[in-house]
């Protein structure tokens, strides 16, 4: 997948049509500790970025990480 969405949903193994900004681990079941790590990683590989450890652990939904590509050029 391509887009932030894509990539959290094939993670999570839902449908692209079910992220929203909200969707995190206090909305989804599915977003477990390994899955967010998984998200992270894809999102380093897809967007050519290296989270740091503080922003990979502040970022606790889908607006988050997009807030974060953001502010590194990246519109997602």
């Amino acid at each position: 997948m391509s887009t932030l969405n894509g990539i959290v949903a094939e993670v999570l193994g839902i449908g692209e049509d079910e992220i929203t900004d909200d969707t995190g681990p206090a909305a989804n079941a599915e977003w477990t500790s390994l899955r967010h790590v998984q998200i992270v990683a894809a999102v380093n590989r897809r967007f050519g970025v290296r989270l740091t450890p503080r922003q990979a652990r502040s970022c606790r939904s889908v607006g988050d990480l997009r807030q974060v590509l953001a502010e590194r050029g990246h519109l997602v």
